[in-house]
C-alpha cells in the first residue's frame, strides 16, 4: 500500500481538463513551480496571476489547503525553467505539455497584461516541450476567446465588467 501523498480531484477537474486520477502532491508542486516561473518571467508574479492559479487549484482539488500553502511557499525566482522542465516527471494523468502551456498563458493574462517576457517564457517552454508554434497560438487564442466570452456573459447578465 502506497503512503505517497496525493491530491484528490473534483468534478471540475474532470469537466475542465478530463482528469480523473489522483495527482501526486510533489509532482503537482513541481508543475506549479514551472507555472510560477513562467508567469514571473517579467520579474514579478502579479497578485492577480497568483490568485488566478490558486483559485484554479482550489477548483481542481478536494481539500487543497496544504497544497495551496505549499504553492505560496515556492521560491519561483530561483527556478531555472529549462532545468525544471527537463527534470519534470511527466507521469501525470493529462497531456502535461499542452496543459502547462494553456495554464501558463491563462495565468500570465490574469493581470490583464501578457508581458513580452512572459510570452518569451511561454515560447521557450513550448520549444523545450516540443510544442509547435501554431499550437501555442491556438492556446493563446483559446485563452483570449474565453476571456472575451466571460466578459460578454457578464455584460449580458448585467454584471459590472
Amino acid at each position: 500500500m502506497s503512503t505517497q501523498k496525493v491530491l484528490q480531484l473534483t468534478k471540475y477537474a474532470k469537466q475542465k481538463y478530463n482528469v480523473t486520477e489522483p495527482v501526486d502532491f510533489k509532482l503537482a508542486l513541481d508543475y506549479s513551480a514551472i507555472l510560477l516561473a513562467i508567469a514571473g518571467a517579467d520579474g514579478e508574479l502579479a497578485p492577480d496571476e497568483m490568485q488566478w492559479y490558486l483559485d484554479e487549484q482550489e477548483l481542481l482539488f478536494k481539500d487543497p489547503e496544504e497544497y495551496l500553502q505549499a504553492i505560496r511557499n515556492i521560491d519561483w525566482q530561483s527556478i531555472n525553467l529549462e532545468e525544471a522542465l527537463n527534470a519534470m516527471n511527466y507521469n501525470i494523468p493529462l497531456n502535461f505539455q499542452r496543459t502547462v502551456m494553456y495554464q501558463a498563458i491563462k495565468m500570465c493574462r490574469a493581470d490583464k497584461e501578457y508581458h513580452e517576457d512572459e510570452k518569451a517564457a511561454v515560447n521557450k517552454t513550448a520549444q523545450i516541450l516540443g510544442i509547435a508554434r501554431d499550437v501555442v497560438v491556438e492556446l493563446e487564442s483559446i485563452a483570449e476567446l474565453e476571456d472575451t466570452t466571460n466578459r460578454l456573459r457578464c455584460s449580458v447578465l448585467g454584471a459590472n465588467v
